[in-house]
């Protein structure tokens, strides 16, 4: 199991009051630490040292070597074991009570900061999980944690071989699958009711979604553009579109 580095000072804050017990080590720079008034570095100490974290505080250029080259980690990085993965069947169970469960399906994304952008809309719309293949995507990384304001360590995050199987899965636990892709029997998104149980499909950085995964979707969403001269939407931002339309028809 290869360690992890979570890095920025709300990645890391996430992380000490989610999984305290999962860091190894947090680094913190002396000269923010000890800083006198309202630094968020000598906030986050106070707290991590009360979760009963082993807190160390090294010079800022330390700080620089330990985290990837042109990391903004802002005093902060964590040292923690490889990311935890759930389950998949464990998904739905984490839906708030009395509400629809709408899990995030990702088709293929290789880029981290995108994926850790999805992580973050999905957190903040109201997703009680997101599903990620193990192959042709990429993984939870700490570039993708820092993308994500730390919601890596909020939601449920599950890893699968098969994306096809695994939607199956989820519409077998009452899940219908929507695909946001463009299709011959695609709708525009706002005209769709996605108020039950959904499993949110969005593809790859160009590629889009798959034909197989496309095909074991039960609805297909377009999202309406007005200008045609660069092509479609970042995956990311398609996803933050969809997530909010789903979203506001659920009025959350």
């Amino acid at each position: 199991m290869s360690d992890r580095l979570v890095y920025g000072v709300g990645p890391v804050r996430e992380l000490v009051t989610a999984r305290p017990q999962a860091i190894t080590v947090l680094y913190l720079a002396r000269e923010r630490a000890e800083a006198r008034g309202k630094d968020p570095v000598a906030t986050l100490a106070d707290v991590a040292r009360a979760a009963g974290v082993n807190v160390e505080l090294k010079p800022l250029r330390e700080l620089d070597r330990l985290a990837p080259v042109g990391a903004r980690h802002q005093g902060a990085v964590a040292v923690t074991g490889a990311f935890t993965y759930a389950e998949l069947d464990s998904l739905i169970g984490r839906a708030p009570a009395g509400t629809s469960p709408l899990v995030v399906v990702l088709d293929g994304v290789q880029d981290p900061h995108n994926l850790g952008a999805i992580i973050r809309s999905a957190y903040l719309f109201g997703a009680c999980g997101i599903v990620i293949p193990e192959h042709r995507a990429t993984e939870v990384t700490s570039t993708a944690t820092k993308s994500s304001a730390g919601a890596t360590e909020l939601i449920a995050i599950a890893r699968v071989q098969n994306l096809v199987r695994a939607l199956e899965q989820l519409k077998e636990q009452g899940l219908w699958a929507c695909a946001v892709a463009s299709a011959d029997n695609a709708k525009p998104i706002a005209t769709l009711d996605l108020t039950g149980p959904l499993a949110l499909v969005v593809g790859a950085e160009g590629e889009g979604v798959r034909t197989l995964v496309s095909r074991t979707c039960d609805l297909h969403a377009e999202i309406p553009m007005l200008g045609a001269g660069v092509g479609s939407l970042n995956a990311s931002v398609a996803a933050g579109v969809a997530l909010y339309e789903v979203s506001r028809q659920r009025g959350d």
